[in-house]
């Protein structure tokens, strides 16, 4: 009668250990994608981590609520099947509105940054009025003038169409110092080349376009403090001219 001879403990041990080394990448690999699977399931179709906050910051001019209206983030969808881009696009497309970040913050929440436009002036139309940035973009339309500093200046341009004749308005606004800002009335464009500052006293200011504006500031800035004159033209600024109001 035969009796079985137990296998030596080193050899059952190097036999596990050669099925381990054969088994152990796919065991691995099988378990990274459970894992995976898992966590997709739980991000993409579980109610963890769905949208149920909007976050807003940044606003003064607009309201949270119309920055989230126009968001349009649909409740309880799951972050990740958010399209930022999309709700990026319509809060960019918000008149008042100058920049927008968009961020998802987990685990159930949307942040949504604003920078708005900031006027410089004020576009008096046919029938309403315009804020105006330092872009020349037109924003808060409104029937009557927009309450804004008085500091700020009414702009007339020939046609409201022109934004070029805007932006230019905009780049000489946005270079005038405080002083000159605290004298500036209003501000006229035929064209492009052809703005006209009016100050407070009656005072009148042939700019031209916004090229050299930091010299024609300075330049400006010193023949008002030398002369009476009414009419200044500093479209040239090396060349400067002023004139009694009406004089030929």
């Amino acid at each position: 009668m035969s009796t079985s001879i137990p296998p030596d403990s080193r050899f059952v041990h190097r036999r596990w250990w050669r099925r381990l080394r054969r088994w152990g990448p796919w065991v691995v690999a099988l378990t990274g994608v459970a894992v995976m699977a898992g966590a997709g399931w739980l991000l993409f179709a579980t109610s963890h981590f769905t949208a149920e906050n909007v976050d807003v910051s940044g606003v003064r001019q607009l309201s949270k609520h119309q920055v989230r209206a126009a968001a349009d983030v649909a409740a309880d969808t799951p972050l990740l099947r958010l399209d930022l881009d999309e709700i990026h696009d319509r809060v960019a497309a918000v008149p008042e509105v100058a920049t927008v970040e968009v961020h998802r913050s987990w685990p159930n929440t949307v942040r949504i940054v604003v920078t708005e436009r900031q006027p410089v002036a004020v576009v008096r139309g046919s029938a309403e009025w315009w804020a105006m940035d330092n872009q020349g973009a037109l924003f808060s339309k409104s029937p009557e003038r927009p309450q804004l500093p008085d500091d700020v200046p009414v702009l007339e341009v020939a046609k409201m169409s022109d934004a070029a004749a805007r932006r230019e308005v905009a780049a000489v606004v946005d270079a005038l110092p405080p002083d000159l800002v605290a004298r500036l009335e209003g501000v006229s464009a035929a064209s492009m080349d052809s703005i006209t500052l009016r100050l407070r006293g009656g005072r009148s200011v042939l700019w031209g376009s916004s090229a050299d504006s930091d010299l024609k500031a300075e330049v400006l800035g010193v023949l008002l403090a030398q002369s009476r004159a009414e009419v200044f033209d500093v479209s040239v600024p090396q060349q400067p001219t002023s004139a009694a109001a009406g004089a030929d």
